[in-house]
């Protein structure tokens, strides 16, 4: 059990790290000279990169940020799977061992027993969940960028593609729907990340992902309160390509 709990904090501790690259800082200003942050919204996510940086270095933003997402989780679920394997391997020996040598009864290890029960499937929900909201944290409060950063919907995106991968291509038809139809990408994404717990309870109803997707849409919703605040007052700016990027 030790060597699961200690391989799941490492690879958590990894997953924060992937997700608080700043991409957005990085390619700004390899790619255009740009700090994203004193441009546009001041925000290091893609939309603001696209606004500043052109639509091909902030689309790349984009990527790059729904990649470190995915990877992270990737990362935690190698080491779940990886900290498994050694716990029975360890396990199935030591009953070889015995059996072989004829001693006393078999020892016992909590993380094999619960493999071999109906809370199996947890070994694996509760760090994927765990490594969603690490990745979405490490966006929002990147220790590269002073603990500050984007608004974690890339991010969201590529973690949960990994994880809920039915509910986040459902939550990004809706997101495209919404943008293309107001040209709103912030009323596009709280939209989105907030039908992506509804989404989860169709296709994956385990109770430790609904509630992390719920989460999930807290803290971004929270991160968009003042896009939601010039929305009511009509004040928020409409998507819009841009024409010309100066360096």
């Amino acid at each position: 059990m030790l060597i699961y709990i200690i391989s799941v904090i490492i690879a958590l501790a990894l997953a924060f790290l992937c997700g608080s690259i700043p991409f957005a800082l990085i390619i700004g200003k390899s790619m255009r000279g740009l700090d994203v942050r004193e441009h546009g919204s001041g925000n290091a996510g893609s939309t603001n990169a696209i606004r500043v940086l052109g639509l091909g270095p902030g689309l790349l933003v984009f990527a790059a940020d729904v990649f470190k997402a995915a990877l992270g989780c990737i990362i935690v679920l190698l080491a779940v799977n990886l900290s498994i394997t050694v716990a029975a391997t360890m396990a199935t020996q030591v009953a070889i061992d015995m059996v072989l040598q004829g001693t006393g009864a078999l020892e016992y290890d909590p993380l094999v027993a619960i493999m071999a029960g109906e809370q199996a499937s947890y070994l694996f929900n509760i760090p994927l969940s765990l490594a969603v909201v690490a990745t979405i944290l490490g966006h929002m409060f990147s220790p590269f960028m002073g603990f500050k950063g984007g608004k974690g919907v890339a991010t969201a995106l590529g973690s949960l593609l990994v994880v809920l991968p039915l509910a986040a291509l459902c939550a990004l038809t809706v997101f495209i729907v919404i943008v293309i139809a107001t040209r709103f990408v912030s009323l596009g994404s709280i939209i989105a990340v907030s039908t992506v717990p509804v989404f989860t309870y169709f296709f994956d109803p385990a109770p430790t992902y609904i509630v992390f997707t719920i989460l999930v849409a807290v803290v971004v919703v929270l991160a968009h309160r003042k896009n939601i605040i010039r929305l009511s007052q009509n004040r928020e700016p409409r998507f819009t390509l841009p024409k010309k990027v100066s360096s």
